[in-house]
Formats: C-alpha cells, sequence, structure tokens
C-alpha cells in the first residue's frame, strides 16, 4: 500500500484528495500540512511514497520544496497541485522531476486517475528492481569472476554509442576518474579536473585555446551520454523488459528523465530527459568493477 503526504494551504483541497484516496483504496494519508513551514523536515520523516504538493504554497513555493527534497534525498513520486497556467513555471515544475499536475478546482475523476497512474508507475520501478535483483543473483551464481568483467566498450556498444563523436572522449574520462578512485579513495573528484587533464593529453588539441579546447570536450561528452539516454529511452518504449533497459535504466540514469525522454520520443513533450555525467560514470565504474 502507498502512503501520501498532501501539502496545501487549501483546507477543503487536503481534506478532498484525502477522502478520495482512502474511498478508492489508493493508499494511505500519513500527514497533512496546510503551509510549507516545516513541510521540508516532514516529508523526509514520513518519507511518503507519493507527495501531492501546492505550486503556490507559502512561505515556500512548491518548486522550491521540492529541489531542496531532492538535494536531501528523498526519492518519492511528487504531484503538484495549482491554479498556474504559465508554461515557463510549468516547465520549471516538470524539469524538478514531478510526475503530473492536478488542476484547481480539483477534479475528483482527475485526482483519481493522477493517483492510479503514478501508482502503476511506482510498481513499474518496484518490479524492475526485482528482476534487476533476480537477474543480478542469477548471473553472480552461473559464471566466474573472469566473465563478470565488463569492459567499457562493452557498455558502450550495449548503449548503441561506441561510434559517436564523442565516445573516445567518454572513454578517456571514464578511465581517468578510475585511476583517480585508486589513487585517492578518501577524496571526490570534480568532472572539470578531469576534462583538463585529459584534454591537456591530447596534443592535436594544443592548437586552439583552452577554453575553445575544454567546451567542445565537454559538448561532446554531453551529446554522446545524450544519444545513451535517447537509445536507451527507445528500447523501453519497444519492451520496457529489454535486458539492457533494465540493465542501465536506473544505473546510468535517473528514471524520471528516462521517462521523460520517453515522452519527448512519442511527442507528448517538448522537453527532453536531462542528463548526468558524474552518474553515468559513476554508473559505468560500478558496473565494470561488479
Amino acid at each position: 500500500m502507498n502512503t501520501f503526504m498532501i501539502i496545501d494551504d487549501d483546507i477543503t483541497v487536503v481534506k478532498m484528495i484525502g477522502s478520495l484516496i482512502k474511498k478508492h483504496e489508493l493508499g494511505k494519508v500519513v500527514e497533512e500540512l496546510y503551509s510549507s513551514e516545516h513541510a521540508v523536515k516532514e516529508v523526509l520523516f514520513y518519507n511518503p511514497d507519493i507527495l501531492l504538493i501546492d505550486y503556490l504554497i507559502t512561505p515556500m513555493d512548491g518548486v522550491s520544496v521540492i529541489q531542496i527534497l531532492q538535494e536531501r534525498g528523498y526519492y518519492g513520486k511528487i504531484i503538484m497541485i495549482s491554479q498556474v497556467e504559465d508554461v515557463p513555471m510549468i516547465s520549471k515544475a516538470y524539469h524538478q522531476g514531478i510526475e503530473f499536475f492536478i488542476s484547481k478546482p480539483i477534479n475528483a475523476i482527475e485526482v483519481v486517475k493522477v493517483i492510479k497512474n503514478v501508482s502503476y508507475s511506482l510498481e513499474l520501478e518496484r518490479s524492475l528492481n526485482k528482476i534487476k535483483s533476480a537477474l543480478s543473483s542469477v548471473v553472480h551464481s552461473s559464471i566466474n569472476i573472469e566473465e563478470q568483467e565488463y569492459t567499457i566498450k562493452n557498455i558502450l556498444m550495449d548503449l548503441g554509442i561506441i561510434g559517436e563523436l564523442g565516445c573516445q572522449d567518454l572513454i578517456k574520462v571514464i578511465e581517468e576518474v578510475k585511476e583517480f578512485k585508486k589513487k585517492n579513495s578518501q577524496t571526490t573528484y570534480r568532472l572539470q579536473d578531469i576534462y583538463e587533464k585529459v584534454v591537456n593529453r591530447n596534443k592535436k588539441m594544443k592548437n586552439d585555446s583552452n577554453e575553445k579546447n575544454m567546451k567542445s570536450f565537454e559538448q561532446r561528452i554531453r551529446r554522446t551520454i545524450q544519444k545513451a539516454l535517447e537509445n536507451l529511452a527507445q528500447l523501453g518504449m519497444d519492451d520496457y523488459y529489454n535486458p539492457i533497459f533494465i540493465e542501465y535504466a536506473s544505473l546510468l540514469f535517473d528514471l524520471t528523465q528516462v521517462k521523460q525522454e520517453m515522452k519527448y520520443l512519442e511527442g507528448l513533450s517538448h522537453d527532453r530527459g536531462r542528463i548526468n555525467i558524474k552518474k553515468f560514470i559513476e554508473g559505468i565504474l560500478t558496473k565494470i568493477n561488479m
């Protein structure tokens, strides 16, 4: 059973949504708040599976609350409640990771439908994690240590980006990070420092300014990883249980952003899924060190 938390300064809205959740047996409401003053603390305490929050709640607006929550490790699903119709504001909310909007005035049918959709998304993710766990157990019990070793190129081939312009640059960056972590196990790295080391080693690039080199280098890396996200999202659209999709979707990317890329490819959104270069690199290093 999913747990819910509702934050809205309109008590009627809060009670109506809570009543619908109970009536349709969608889950359990663990807390209700009528301002955002203590929202971050309360959400982190209750850690609800699904958070419903008003966009224009005070003293801190809903998007700001979500941003802080995600920075502090909250991974629940988020539904935004609002009368906002401004496209940039709505886009900002989606970029922050919300799943759906519920428009005011509240429509009971819409509320139930949206919550069911988000709950279904949660169940898919849970099933995906179970499948990954099961596959991992089978793999580890049936192959020897040598066969468990994955090369960087194997993974990039799986993702369909081995022939991309920035692929070799990406491999060099991953290898550089791997070496850094071997020598500095207690120290974190900055991607810009890694880029500089790789760029400075490339003698062919020394004729141009370092600033120009760095910018074009980072752009190639970013485009290559974006292409990996596109390819993976396409696999997921064709078959959500594709082994490559299951293996890499959550390892290398944020699942929310993979779904956003799917929406973009389906023509349901103008916004692409976002990539996190560091998460991508760390995911590959995790895979090759298994």
